[in-house]
């Protein structure tokens, strides 16, 4: 999913048009396009849009916030107690009530939810007892107006309900991915979900649509590259080389 919703935008825009203190190096836009590959650092709005921060997760499982200022940065937030490394966290107004939320999942299974104000712990899958998480995107894939988190634990996909927690749906069939993307691959409306190794799944139906024979990249972005009107899967691999996929055509464009 992008890593913007609109209301974070906004708000992140708003940064450069109220602050006059920030330095020519610390420019937000730069900073954001500097990082924009690195899944685990985002850059965030501060104090209702009039300041912005560095959020980052290190090798030790640790989340740290870093605070811009005319001085340089500042330490703004820390989370140091996980108990095991990030998978991935977002930033972004989960339930669409005009709040930023902190949300943080772990590789040994938590899913946590911090308020962006008080950086207080509003909520924890403490009744989903997963032992792993391998993947994990949010994204809005059903007809009400807020999120749901699609989470590959414990080789199973889960479907939780953005606003009151509950599962939705949790397949019967176990996969094996260690990267996700939510997101329209496809010509019909919804959109679908697809992991790194070559499965792509409807998200309303929940059936397999295409489960491809390699694997389509250890990470994996959508991008009409064809300019056709339809998604392709562009993915690379450690060594740095890429494969593009249109699933519609189901071939491998590059």
């Amino acid at each position: 999913m992008s890593k913007w919703k609109l209301p974070a935008t906004v708000l992140f825009v708003s940064v450069i048009l109220n602050s006059a203190a920030l330095s020519e190096e610390l420019d937000p836009f730069r900073i954001k396009q500097i990082f924009d590959p690195f899944p685990n650092v985002q850059v965030v709005p501060l104090d209702n849009g009039e300041a912005w921060g560095l959020m980052y997760a290190d090798i030790y499982g640790k989340i740290y916030l870093k605070r811009a200022t005319g001085d340089g940065w500042k330490r703004e937030w820390e989370l140091t107690s996980l108990g095991a490394k990030i998978k991935r966290f977002f930033v972004l107004d989960l339930d669409g009530n005009g709040v930023i939320e902190i949300i943080v999942a772990t590789a040994g299974g938590k899913i946590l939810i911090y308020d962006m104000q008080t950086y207080s712990n509003i909520w924890e899958n403490v009744e989903m007892n997963f032992k792993e998480i391998s993947a994990i995107d949010i994204a809005n894939v059903d007809d009400d107006p807020q999120y749901e988190f699609i989470v590959l634990a414990d080789n199973k996909i889960t479907i939780i309900d953005g606003v009151n927690k509950n599962q939705q749906w949790t397949s019967s069939r176990e996969f094996k991915a260690d990267e996700m993307l939510v997101d329209n691959v496809d010509e019909d409306e919804q959109k679908e979900i697809v992991l790194n190794t070559g499965i792509v799944i409807d998200s309303k139906f929940y059936n397999v649509e295409l489960e491809w024979q390699k694997a389509f990249g250890e990470r994996i972005i959508a991008y009409d590259i064809n300019n056709d009107g339809n998604k392709d899967i562009i993915g690379e691999f450690s060594d740095y080389s890429i494969r593009v996929f249109d699933v519609q055509g189901r071939r491998e464009v590059w």
